[in-house]
């Protein structure tokens, strides 16, 4: 048996330290990927934001690059009767029921606000969503499905009020 401080303690004690130093690495490195997948950091206009004036396009920031080609981004307008403009909380339960039925929807052209993507550019971490001419008051939905450079997909939306 090897006596305290002797080579062959001290070789196990390597071992065993490096086998820690390796685990632990490799832990972190999960749980660095796990949180990378890519959210929204910021949108134009906000979420919950009331416009007194239509903007031309949304803008959607993520936290890291998207592959737009791969990606699904739609603006539609919110059927909320008038005084449901004014409740956030009631606009995001009916924002959620129409993402869940329109998101995977093709050829739906007609029935959106978007007049397609602005942003050229894949991969890229800021989106441009330009806004058909002429839209009228209302509440309107903004929604991504988003694939994220780690190949992990995630979606969300926004909703704003345009009220003159």
């Amino acid at each position: 048996m090897p006596v305290d401080g002797a080579p062959g303690t001290r070789r196990a004690a390597g071992i065993v330290i490096a086998r820690f130093v390796v685990t632990f690495a490799v832990v972190l490195g999960m749980a660095v990927l796990a949180g990378a997948h890519s959210a929204l950091k910021s949108s134009k206009p906000a979420d919950g934001a009331r416009l007194e004036e239509m903007p031309q396009a949304v803008e959607l920031t993520f936290t890291e690059p998207v592959e737009t080609a791969l990606s699904v981004f739609k603006v539609y307008p919110v059927p909320a009767p008038p005084d449901a403009l004014a409740d956030l909380e009631r606009l995001n339960g009916m924002a959620a029921e129409l993402v869940s039925k329109v998101l995977s929807r093709k050829g739906d052209e007609a029935q959106r606000a978007d007049a397609g993507l602005g942003t050229k550019a894949t991969p890229t971490a800021s989106v441009t969503i330009r806004l058909k001419p002429g839209l009228k008051p209302g509440a309107y939905v903004v929604m991504w499905r988003v694939l994220s450079i780690d190949t992990h997909p995630t979606q969300g939306f926004v909703v704003f009020v345009y009220a003159r």
